[in-house]
């Protein structure tokens, strides 16, 4: 848990009260670290007190902020649960609530769920309404349950994906330079799918605040990264792995994998053919991360999506980490962060080399799978360059279908 209280270094000689939030920020860091629940959350309710006696320009000025943020009461609310502070926690996570629920922030339903600082409350009445007040902003996995299906028949037979064949003279340099057939290894189709997406994820760190270079292909974005010591995002590292595989002789895109109401971020990941499954198949470097059912077999992204709005299970690998600082679980993974990104589906027209690099005369056109419901609808994030499908059957076709 992140504690929220900014302070800014003034020329000037801060007030006593400025100096004073200072002071107990170092107290809440250090019992935080002691964890000294009790003491931690007098510290915090201090704070607060201190922090709302000035007037907001007052706090802006000498602290940097208007308000505390909602995650303060969140954790408020679980430091002072852990202390055994029953009214104060309450009081908190009631004042959590009500700031996620007026700037309709996204929430993380799954942890909260599941957080075990909030157990001696969790059973109060005061808390359950909470919950039931959040579920709407946090329950990721019943919005995709309440979309509407897709509709076949929908797309006109003229439009397909198209796939850069393997011996487009930028992938053969890709396949030799990298020498990805050793990466790739002799084993079955599945096992070099596995190495080459592991082989990504390893090669460049994942910085989702990274900005995005002008060239955007494999070679250039790793000679980047190395000589700047740097990342490269989600769409990047996607791009990366989509290029890779199509210098393997894999038809693959990479995928936008959008939320139904854009607040933070959306994730894209990677999917390619299998001709031994007769699928796509999920694959995402930025986690080293496949899914599979209860019998092992790896999952498509359309499938891991049907399985969610049934209920049915799913898997995640049990490597599948963010930099191998943080392993990834199903429940975060899975269950809030992906079911969250899975409500619209964009991938580009023409998977190929240096695919999002801009280029003069070339034409950049995206399609994108809806619930058919919405297909007219005004979406944050989607542009006028996105064309709109609502036929699932037809968007994830064999790329070998005549």
């Amino acid at each position: 848990m992140m504690l929220t209280i900014a302070t800014t270094v003034w020329a000037q000689q801060k007030p006593k009260w400025a100096e004073e939030v200072d002071k107990l920020q170092v107290e809440i860091n250090e019992s935080r670290k002691q964890k000294q629940w009790s003491k931690l959350s007098d510290c915090m309710a201090k704070q607060e007190q201190v922090f709302y006696s000035h007037p907001e320009e007052e706090r802006i000025k000498h602290i940097g902020i208007s308000e505390l943020s909602s995650n303060f009461y969140y954790n408020l609310a679980c430091y002072s649960s852990l202390a055994g502070k029953v009214s104060r926690a309450l009081k908190a996570f009631e004042k959590y609530t009500q700031m996620a629920v007026n700037k309709e922030t996204e929430v993380n339903f799954i942890h909260i769920q599941s957080d075990t600082d909030l157990d001696p409350i969790r059973n109060t009445k005061r808390f359950k309404v909470c919950l039931e007040k959040l579920r709407p902003l946090g329950d990721q996995i019943q919005k995709l349950k309440d979309a509407s299906g897709y509709q076949k028949g929908s797309a006109p037979e003229s439009l397909r994906f198209r796939y850069m064949e393997p011996n487009d003279s930028n992938l053969v340099m890709l396949r030799q330079h990298y020498n990805l057939d050793s990466i790739a290894g002799a084993g079955d189709e599945l096992s070099k799918i596995k190495n080459l997406l592991h082989w990504v994820h390893e090669t460049v760190r994942h910085d989702g605040s990274s900005s995005n270079p002008q060239v955007k292909n494999t070679r250039a974005m790793i000679e980047l990264c190395r000589k700047e010591n740097r990342g490269v995002n989600c769409r990047m590292m996607a791009q990366m792995l989509a290029e890779v595989y199509l210098a393997m002789g894999f038809k693959a895109r990479f995928v936008t994998c959008m939320p139904r109401d854009f607040i933070n971020d959306c994730h894209v990941i990677t999917t390619v053919y299998s001709c031994t499954l007769n699928k796509w198949l999920w694959v995402d470097p930025t986690f080293d991360a496949y899914v599979t059912d209860e019998n092992g077999t790896m999952l498509s992204i359309a499938e891991v999506r049907t399985r969610l709005r049934k209920g049915q299970e799913v898997r995640l690998n049990d490597y599948a980490n963010w930099n191998h600082q943080s392993k990834q679980t199903k429940e975060h993974y899975i269950d809030y962060y992906m079911a969250k990104n899975l409500y619209y589906i964009a991938c580009m027209e023409e998977s190929r080399f240096n695919a999002e690099t801009w280029e003069k005369g070339r034409n950049y056109r995206y399609f994108i799978l809806m619930p058919y419901k919405e297909v007219d609808k005004e979406i944050v994030g989607i542009g006028r360059e996105y064309i709109r499908f609502t036929d699932a059957d037809w968007f994830w076709q064999s790329p070998y279908e005549k």
